[in-house]
């Protein structure tokens, strides 16, 4: 990918109005383009994670993208980042709008249940859904980085 169209994706990303339809289009492209990058690897965590780039924004009623699949037919590593991308979008403050309280994130989840997302992977997370936040909230303060990981005795 060009430079140019990196640059071109991200002011897309990060625009506070509303998307045209040709923007919409280049949003839409990231996911298969992510798991073009990742699944040029034979490592099998990057080839799920080209599997997880590449589903994530699949709908479990169809109507996602990029393949329009559904149901089982998604991947199931596509169907749980589906879930938590979900809640963590509407958790974070966007150039758009500001984040939703966790209550609110929570109901709209739930509302989306058997349509965007598998109503199992909604149950499930549902059930956790505290002990979920408590770590995405512990992750945001400490911002983690790979270097203390390798750092790391």
């Amino acid at each position: 990918m060009t430079s140019a169209r990196l640059a071109h994706a991200d002011s897309v990303l990060k625009k506070p109005g509303k998307l045209t339809p040709e923007e919409r289009q280049t949003m839409n492209c990231h996911a298969a383009m992510g798991a073009e990058i990742l699944g040029r690897s034979n490592i099998p965590v990057f080839r799920m994670a080209a599997e997880v780039a590449l589903t994530h924004h699949e709908r479990y009623d169809g109507q996602g993208y990029p393949a329009g699949l559904s149901g089982d037919a998604i991947p199931l590593s596509g169907r749980i980042t589906a879930v938590v991308d979900f809640f963590d979008a509407l958790t974070m403050d966007r150039v758009y709008r500001p984040a939703f309280a966790v209550p609110v994130a929570l109901e709209m989840l739930a509302a989306e249940r058997g349509r965007a997302f598998d109503p199992v992977i909604v149950d499930t997370f549902l059930e956790h859904a505290e002990a979920i936040d408590a770590l995405r909230c512990k992750i945001t303060q400490e911002c983690p980085s790979f270097d203390a990981l390798i750092d790391a005795p």
